[in-house]
């Protein structure tokens, strides 16, 4: 313990007058006599009253020279060190993926990110940036915990994954060359190669609460037999057997539920037979069933049309594409027809009026910007829990170059660093698959992965011929093509709406898994109906599993914490109040209330 100001004891010395007070008080002796008629005459004091006497110690003095010694030590402000996260500048980077819904992660980490705001000092500031698998800036260097407190509650879990580089990316960004900046991650450590670490000048807290869980962990349509099936995959990360019921609805009306047992750590896979068609949605949930994750207890996805798919391909085209097309059950020549989806392979792509598969083309499509090439990338980021990746590893992908893109809206399945090489989005409300590098200038083709990954891609391209509607991970923008004169409204999956402003492109906060409607209110209230998009939890948030971002490197400093001054001054004020009060009672004889039945007799 130390003293800002030690001066403030010298105050300790006004105890010698209290004392010397105590012992020149005036104090004649008593006595009792039977009368006073002899001393008639002599009013003129004989001899003074006695001017000193010794000291007593009495309860009322202790108490008096306490309160001094409690008011001196008050004014002195004695405080202790304690070991705070903060720095001058601290940017929180609160995880909001789908795996902190587990055992109230996320709360717990509000909680704590509330608490070091509110413990912050005049002297630092602080920035919060949400990661989740949108990351946005909730509040830039504040002093003012309150409104810390706000941005922080705002935050709710998400069911896609965390997306830790773009908000570190962030983070950086609202570094100061004024003061120094550290980056505090408070979360479950996200999807590993998600952020190049070792991160510097920076601390990982870690919330790494588990439970068990039942998990829907996927959910497709398909044909077959002349009628629709629902592949329903629910997996247990439970350490004990689990039954559960899934209940089926087809636009909100129940058409079904099927009954699932699994042992610890199971996966079951169930076809469903139901009486649905392109355009409907489907949804299915676990019914009276409670676990760790709630969020992946359901799921849902939008219907498409048959099976068969027409497919053209425009450029330059190879014979791998022609194998992989000649290979895939269902897939056909479109002969000069409408094709159901194009190819442009190394071709113009400005201009996209159907599901596309974009191959390193010359001239981009909208919204994408190709700002340079990377020559042999390697590939760092995998995207985790993408089905259309499942079960594929693209490590060993050799690629000569690469274009660099700038594609906002779009999500990376696969990257080298910070340079996307394969991402899926839409363009003018058509789904389009981009690789930023050539076939025939990689080892992608002889890779047994390609007829997989290349039959997954023509499947995804094909789901969007009846509707616009996209079945998605959490996290994937839902394309706008808004009329003129009118603005979007989006209907969330919890039933709230949201009115967006005009000119937006595409709808980037689709972070809750299910069914989102989109609507075009025109200027003179016409409403015309507008995509539906379903969006998916993202399977592997639900194994709940964390990790440690590594923050440390030879030849580099981490973040270190810094000492925070707390003053002892509320406890001594307190001290000193009930001392003042308790020399009150006892100077003024123990005051005590009346009893009930004095009171009566009184009166």
């Amino acid at each position: 313990m130390s003293l800002l100001v030690p001066g403030a004891l010298a105050l300790l010395s006004l105890a010698i007058p209290l004392l010397v007070l105590y012992m020149l008080r005036s104090r004649r002796q008593r006595f009792e006599v039977p009368s006073v008629m002899l001393w008639s005459g002599e009013e003129e004091f004989v001899s003074a009253a006695v001017p000193w006497q010794r000291l007593k110690i009495t309860a009322a003095l202790l108490l008096q020279l306490l309160a001094l010694a409690a008011f001196a030590f008050l004014l002195s402000r004695p405080f202790f060190e304690e070991e705070t996260l903060l720095g001058p500048h601290t940017v929180m980077i609160i995880d909001t993926s789908g795996s902190m819904g587990m055992e109230n992660r996320l709360d717990t980490a509000k909680a704590r990110a509330i608490e070091l705001s509110a413990e912050a000092s005049d002297a630092q500031l602080i920035s919060v940036v949400s990661g989740g698998p949108s990351p946005r800036v909730l509040a830039a260097f504040s002093r003012d915990p309150e409104g810390l407190r706000t941005a922080i509650e705002s935050l709710s879990v998400t069911g896609g994954s965390d997306e830790l580089g773009e908000a570190l990316r962030l983070a950086r960004g609202l570094a100061t060359p004024d003061r120094p900046t550290t980056i505090l991650f408070l979360g479950d450590g996200g999807i590993p190669g998600s952020v190049t670490e070792p991160v510097t000048n920076a601390l990982h807290v870690p919330f790494d609460d588990t439970g068990d869980n039942v998990a829907i962990t996927g959910f497709g349509a398909g044909a077959g037999a002349g009628e629709t099936r629902m592949f329903l995959e629910v997996t247990s990360y439970s350490n004990k057997p689990e039954s559960v019921t899934a209940e089926l609805e087809v636009d909100g009306l129940s058409v079904g539920s099927v009954d699932v047992d699994l042992d610890p750590g199971q996966r079951s896979q169930k076809a469903i037979a139901v009486e649905a068609g392109p355009g409907q949605v489907v949804t299915v949930a676990l019914r009276d069933h409670v676990d760790s994750l709630p969020l992946d207890d359901s799921s849902a996805a939008v219907l498409s049309g048959s099976a068969e798919v027409s497919v053209a391909v425009l450029g330059e085209g190879s014979r791998f594409l022609d194998a992989l097309l000649g290979s895939i059950s269902g897939v056909r020549d479109a002969a000069g027809l409408p094709p159901d989806v194009v190819i442009i392979d190394r071709d113009d792509a400005s201009i996209v009026d159907r599901p596309a598969w974009i191959i390193a083309p010359e001239t981009p499509p909208p919204g994408v910007e190709v700002i340079g090439v990377l020559e042999f990338p390697v590939i760092t980021y995998q995207r985790s829990g993408e089905p259309i990746l499942e079960g594929i590893d693209l490590a060993d992908l050799a690629i000569a170059e690469a274009q660099i893109v700038n594609a906002p809206g779009w999500l990376s399945l696969l990257r080298a660093g910070e340079i996307p090489l394969i991402l899926l989005g839409e363009v003018d409300g058509q789904r389009a698959i981009y690789l930023t590098f050539d076939l025939t200038r990689s080892n992608l083709p002889v890779q047994v992965s390609f007829p997989i990954l290349g039959s997954r891609l023509i499947d995804w391209l094909g789901g969007s011929r009846v509707t616009t509607a996209s079945t998605a991970p959490a996290g994937t923008p839902i394309p706008l093509v808004t009329p003129q004169g009118s603005t979007a409204r989006v209907t969330l999956p919890d039933g709230s709406r949201r009115d967006l402003v005009e000119g937006l492109l595409t709808f980037n906060a689709a972070t809750l898994p299910g069914v989102y409607r989109v609507e075009y209110v025109a200027e003179d209230g016409t409403i015309v109906p507008g995509p539906v998009a379903a969006r998916q939890f993202v399977a592997s948030e639900s194994t709940g599993e964390t990790r440690t971002i590594a923050v440390v490197d030879e030849g580099t400093q981490a973040a270190e914490t810094s000492q925070l001054l707390r003053e002892w001054a509320p406890f001594i004020a307190a001290l000193l109040l009930a001392i003042v009060l308790l020399e009150w009672w006892v100077a003024y004889g123990r005051p005590m209330p009346a009893r009930r039945g004095e009171g009566e007799a009184a009166t």
